[in-house]
């Protein structure tokens, strides 16, 4: 028997699907629940990613990078250069979905993230999603329907 010194870390549960980007590092966000939000590091790669494993929540990610590090922003992210030299990358994570973060070297950094309830920008692009789908299900019905025929 061992003597319960384990240098794994505990399996993350994800319960609302899983992020679309693999990494070799992944780490919770919130004290709450299963993490809510992970950031996912490849190392290899270098790249980061964030997943956010809730149906009702955006999560505002906010990352400062000390002035040492040499990165670029990936997919949706804004990375701005601080007078200071520090990098600030931002990014708004929605439900069930995996963001790009950055890519490069990293040396230092502090991380603010916040959920919030769910903006009517997002509730509409569902909708519009909802709307484009039924659309093109009708279509679809309608297509097989006159195939029958």
């Amino acid at each position: 028997m061992g003597c319960g010194a384990s240098s794994s870390a505990p399996a993350i549960e994800y319960k609302h699907g899983k992020p679309t980007f693999k990494g070799d590092e992944v780490v919770k966000g919130f004290n709450e629940g299963n993490g809510l939000l992970f950031r996912i590091v490849n190392k290899k790669k270098k790249q980061w990613a964030y997943y956010n494993d809730t149906t009702q929540y955006e999560m505002h990610v906010k990352v400062t990078f000390g002035e040492d590090c040499d990165i670029k922003a990936l997919g949706k992210t804004h990375l701005e250069r601080l007078d200071s030299g520090e990098y600030v990358a931002t990014v708004v994570v929605y439900p069930c979905e995996t963001e790009m973060f950055i890519e490069g070297r990293v040396n230092g950094f502090k991380v603010k993230m916040d959920a919030l309830p769910l903006s009517e920008e997002y509730k509409r692009r569902q909708e519009e999603k909802q709307n484009n789908n039924n659309t093109n299900n009708n279509e679809n019905n309608n297509n097989e329907n006159n195939n029958n025929n």
